[in-house]
């Protein structure tokens, strides 16, 4: 009874008091002492029983048990304090069904009010003229008209504010302050302020107005326009409202996602909603419809530089070096024009298409300085360290990017479980790897097969056939329940041995591969770079990498491979163009690769120190 009863009197104080006026501590007081009074309800109740003879005190138990009454004849009467509390819970299920469950409309408008909800005032006549008195409301109410056409905010009508306004003393709305503004603002629950000046010099008329925050005053932006004398009131209220209708959009938008895709530089809302989606596109993985969106984004705003970093990393992603620099030197070129961190940001993806990887820790650390709480970039950082093998740098860098996800109560990506397990096996941490893995099984349990295979890596590599085998038994079922072809078996087995460094078995599994489909790209470039690498069969790897560049003379992962094939001849120039050809080729920077690079060049040096 105490509980539904506190409940139903939280619910009147929170809609009665604010609207007579008194401050917003007399409601919290009501709570406080609802809460206090709890603990004095159960003692209460403990002591004393509400009977038909009224309340009385609880007797000892042993007299109920000893009043000779057959427990089976004893039947419970109706009680009065059981029909107030049936009357109670009703009461309380009629008041809260709105809020747990009510129709879309209802939650959408309580969403509203706790995100962009807004109150415009009256515009101040500052021009000396009481002819422009009319404009006051007048403005006030075109803005309010427009804005409430736009679905991200929530404004209060005019009226509203009408009968706000004048219940303050009839106050005058030259004299209207800011602090009075807050307070008018807050008794019809919005948090953001809309108020303006009009200001009359000549011919010219002028509109100044600011977006405010309806506690602290603090403003958000401000907006100056100016026309000829009335003629131009509906083009400035029209401009204005695009304006401020703009503004609000991207800010609530910007509330009501997580940290990292609030960093952007846009006027148009609908580009931030197209960037948006198309980042739901890019972390899934789903490149080309990422690009599409971030595509769509720079229609709706030409100079939309996120989206443009967006498409420089979706085009490196899958391999379209061109493209990706392309992007990324775009977004360059409007750097003078963006805040300092969004500036770094551009910084850093120029430094990943340039295969500059220290500029890009540079340019990172920076960022994260100004933007601690930063999970992508920290996710980023650790993916730089990583292509360095510089091991510890990057469990660090990794570990904080899930932290700041667990903290955000966000779904860290993929790559950060999987990328951290083997920066972890690198450094003999097998436990943690073990530990990770299993974590990012659990968030993102459709990416069972892809942990699996990392978690075989480190059973073969450990010597442990018993996981070994548990782990490549799993990756067979997960094979055959998708339907996926016996090819893509071999070639996971091949991958997990050849990470593992046990090359004979890594040797049987490509060939098994192959043997299933002989003339796959892919398959070959694989193989023929495994067998040279490891300096297995320099020969048959030299015969399948010309057969695939006949067919295809620009792929730069075949000019790789070809290059370490010329160097393992001991062909230094004709290796190191065709390496240096390659690494043109690549998106971002690739520590093999570069390394390959710098040994034909010591190679070469001393070939020319001997002549």
């Amino acid at each position: 009874m105490y509980a539904a009863t506190a409940f139903i009197i939280m619910e009147a104080v929170d809609i009665m008091l604010p609207r007579l006026g008194l401050p917003d501590w007399t409601v919290t007081f009501v709570i406080i002492l609802l809460i206090v009074g709890l603990p004095v309800a159960f003692v209460l109740s403990w002591v004393f029983d509400i009977t038909p003879q009224g309340v009385v005190k609880t007797g000892p138990l042993e007299k109920v048990e000893q009043s000779g009454e057959p427990e089976k004849t004893r039947r419970r009467k109706l009680r009065l304090s059981d029909v107030v509390i049936v009357v109670l819970l009703a009461i309380v299920v009629v008041l809260a069904y709105p809020k747990f469950f009510g129709d879309a409309d209802s939650r959408y408008s309580k969403y509203a009010r706790g995100r962009i909800s807004i109150a415009v005032m009256p515009y101040k006549n500052m021009t000396g003229d009481t002819v422009y008195n009319l404009w006051q409301g007048g403005l006030q109410n075109l803005l309010i008209t427009s804005l409430s056409n736009s679905q991200e905010l929530s404004v209060r009508q005019y009226e509203t504010m009408y009968n706000i306004l004048g219940n303050q003393a009839g106050v005058n709305y030259a004299s209207l302050t800011s602090t009075m503004a807050g307070d008018a603002a807050r008794k019809a629950e919005a948090n953001t302020i809309i108020i303006g000046n009009m200001y009359k010099s000549g011919e010219q008329f002028r509109v100044t107005t600011n977006i405010m925050n309806a506690k602290t005053e603090e403003i958000y932006k401000s907006y100056e326009l100016q026309g000829d004398v009335e003629d131009d009131f509906f083009v400035l209220a029209d401009s204005l409202s695009r304006l401020i209708r703009d503004f609000l959009e991207i800010k609530s938008l910007k509330e009501s996602t997580f940290y990292d895709l609030r960093s952007v530089f846009t006027k148009s809302p609908e580009a931030y909603k197209l960037y948006l989606q198309g980042q739901n596109y890019h972390v899934r993985l789903e490149y080309p419809s990422a690009i599409e969106y971030y595509n769509r984004a720079l229609q709706a705003d030409s100079g939309f530089v996120s989206a443009m970093m967006g498409l420089a990393w979706c085009y490196g992603d899958i391999q379209q070096a061109g493209m990706s620099k392309e992007w990324a030197y775009k977004a360059y070129d409007q750097i003078d024009r963006l805040p300092p961190d969004m500036q770094l940001l551009v910084n850093t993806v120029r430094s990943a298409v340039d295969k500059d990887p220290l500029a890009q820790v540079y340019y990172l650390n920076q960022y994260l300085e100004l933007n601690p709480q930063s999970m992508i970039r920290f996710y980023g950082l650790g993916w730089v360290h990583f292509n360095m093998e510089q091991w510890q740098a990057s469990i660090e860098a990794f570990e904080r990017s899930l932290e700041l996800a667990r903290q955000q109560e966000l779904k860290a990506w993929v790559w950060t479980y999987t990328l951290l397990g083997c920066a972890y096996h690198h450094i003999g941490e097998h436990k943690k790897e073990q530990k990770i893995f299993e974590e990012g099984i659990e968030i993102w349990s459709q990416q069972k097969p892809t942990f699996h295979f990392w978690q075989a890596v480190c059973a073969v590599s450990r010597g442990d056939s018993t996981n070994a085998k548990l782990y490549l038994d799993e990756i067979r079922k997960m094979t055959e329940q998708k339907g996926w072809p016996e090819t893509n078996l071999w070639m996971w087995y091949a991958g997990i041995y050849d990470w593992a460094e046990s090359y004979e078995m890594a040797e049987y599994y490509h060939r098994k591969a192959l043997s299933l489909m002989p003339d796959n790209p892919v398959l070959k470039n694989d193989f023929a770079l495994f067998l040279i690498t490891n300096d297995i069969n320099i020969a048959e790897g030299n015969e399948l990498i010309n057969r695939l560049l006949e067919n295809e003379p620009t792929n730069g992962d075949y000019f790789y491979t070809y290059g370490l094939v010329l160097y393992k001849q001991g062909k230094l120039k004709e290796a190191q163009e065709v390496l240096n050809k390659a690494w043109d080729l690549r998106p971002y920077y690739n520590h093999d690769h570069f390394l390959h690079i710098k040994e034909v060049e010591k190679a070469l040096a001393r070939e020319n120190s001997e002549q």
